[in-house]
């Protein structure tokens, strides 16, 4: 059987490049219960440590505040063990996933093959009746706090989009929630 354990994970970006990451959030549940919740600031790459103004407005991360951070691969090993043996979750997994494995291709990085899925596609199936799936229509519907566009917060928000649905359905594993509402399951080998 596969595992139950489900990462949610949300990356910030610095700019448009996809391995410009300058945060991630990342929170466990397994069997139904929070293991692990922690969000990091990265000190993008050298290459691609350009601020968009027009992203600072977004997520408020500026250059100064990852100045001192530590660069993605030196987060990797941890962000690597945490991830092995589940299925990954993101709002808007395909920015996600790319963003993943940008930063994994850019620093040249071994990894563990992942399988991954999107609760916007799992809140379109599951909330049809909601206008839009957008992280924070579905948090507000759910009752979930949300300070948007905080990679911490954002990925708490996914996970518990994921964890009341699981409520919600009586189906409390990942992959058999994901079969019984038609979500599809994306593979880190098509990346």
């Amino acid at each position: 059987m596969k595992p139950d354990k489900f990462i949610a994970i949300d990356f910030e970006t610095a700019n448009r490049n996809m391995a410009s990451a300058c945060a991630i959030g990342i929170v466990v549940f397994q069997e139904g219960v929070l293991t692990y919740k922690e969000s990091f600031l990265i000190r993008p790459h050298q290459n691609l440590y350009s601020f968009d103004p027009s992203f600072i407005d977004i997520h408020h991360i500026r250059p100064e505040d990852v100045a001192e951070q530590p660069e993605f691969d030196q987060l990797w090993p941890m962000i690597r063990e945490i991830i092995k043996d589940g299925i990954l979750v993101a709002h808007n997994a395909s920015f996600d996933m790319t963003v993943l494995m940008s930063l994994i291709n850019l620093y040249k990085l071994e990894y563990d093959h992942f399988s991954y899925f999107c609760t916007v596609k799992l809140s379109g199936s599951a909330f049809k009746f909601l206008p839009s799936h957008r992280l924070n229509v579905v948090a507000e519907h759910l009752g979930i706090h949300l300070d948007h566009h905080d990679a911490g917060s954002d990925a708490f928000a996914c996970a518990q989009i994921v964890n009341q649905t699981m409520i919600l359905t009586g189906i409390y594993h990942p992959w058999e929630l994901c079969d019984a509402l038609m979500v599809p399951i994306g593979s880190s080998w098509y990346l």
